[in-house]
């Protein structure tokens, strides 16, 4: 009989995980961090949130530890990823991010939902980013050097959805966001009421906002048309406080267009 081969837990380097509450919400949130191994930069490490952290945590640590290695190859930085879960075995909250990435609404207008079951609580999106504000950048900001200048929101689907609602409602939250394949079909589509609140907002500000959009050639016909129509409105714009790249995924879906597009997405994040 063959010996039964020493099993050992797989342990990232320069990782971590926290377990946070939020006191406006009192919900325990699972938070990953991984911190670049070379020495920070004097303004601070460049950082990106990523929402369904469980999903994409690693995902995004690989891809900039990898080749941020040959920076000036690459183009990729080293930089902090922080991913924003949950505690949950699976990949996605089935419940908790119903609620955390959807805009509130004084009514709702929702299509059945697949599986035929209630939709669940929706409408915390404000919360969700108050937590983010006021509560997790602060408590990061005490253990790792942070450039405050060059902060990116990751979100895909509902995530993307509240990428675009923050984006359209609190500019100033992050300098650049990274927007995939986002749910603009949700609640009539009502995220989009705030667009002309985000080019007031440009209008304002003195420094720079980045969006990259992406959504996959395979998804959903809707989702491809809805963002094909948003990508189209931000591209007339050419607002000289607004840099933009959009980026439908040949061939990929729902499922494959967030590694697909990473590394472009990424060069758009740390471009001088």
């Amino acid at each position: 009989m063959q010996p039964v081969p020493e099993t050992q837990n797989v342990v990232i380097s320069n990782t971590e995980q926290w377990m946070m509450y939020s006191k406006r919400e009192n919900r325990q949130y699972q938070i990953y961090i991984a911190k670049p191994k070379q020495p920070e930069p004097p303004s601070g490490y460049p950082i990106i949130y990523v929402l369904d952290g469980n999903a994409f945590f690693q995902t995004f640590e690989e891809a900039v530890r990898i080749q941020a290695v040959r920076s000036e190859k690459t183009g990729i930085v080293p930089a902090i990823i922080v991913g924003i879960g949950y505690q949950i075995k699976e990949s996605f909250s089935s419940t908790y991010r119903f609620y955390d990435f959807t805009p509130p609404a004084s009514s709702l207008i929702l299509p059945p939902k697949p599986d035929g079951k209630p939709w669940p609580v929706t409408g915390g999106a404000n919360h969700f980013l108050e937590f983010i504000q006021e509560e997790l950048k602060p408590e990061l900001t005490k253990y790792f050097p942070i450039d405050t200048k060059r902060q990116t929101l990751f979100g895909h689907s509902l995530g993307g959805l509240f990428a675009l609602h923050v984006l359209f409602t609190n500019i100033h939250a992050f300098q650049t966001y990274f927007i995939s394949s986002p749910s603009i079909w949700w609640n009539n589509q009502s995220v989009l009421e705030k667009e002309s609140n985000f080019i007031n907002e440009l209008n304002k500000i003195d420094s720079e906002i980045g969006v990259f959009l992406t959504v996959g050639s395979l998804e959903k016909d809707h989702m491809v048309q809805d963002v094909n129509a948003l990508s189209d409105r931000l591209y007339k714009m050419r607002h000289s406080r607004l840099r933009f790249s959009f980026r439908e995924a040949e061939g990929e879906n729902h499922g494959s267009v967030v590694p697909t597009v990473l590394s472009r997405a990424l060069r758009f994040i740390f471009h001088p």
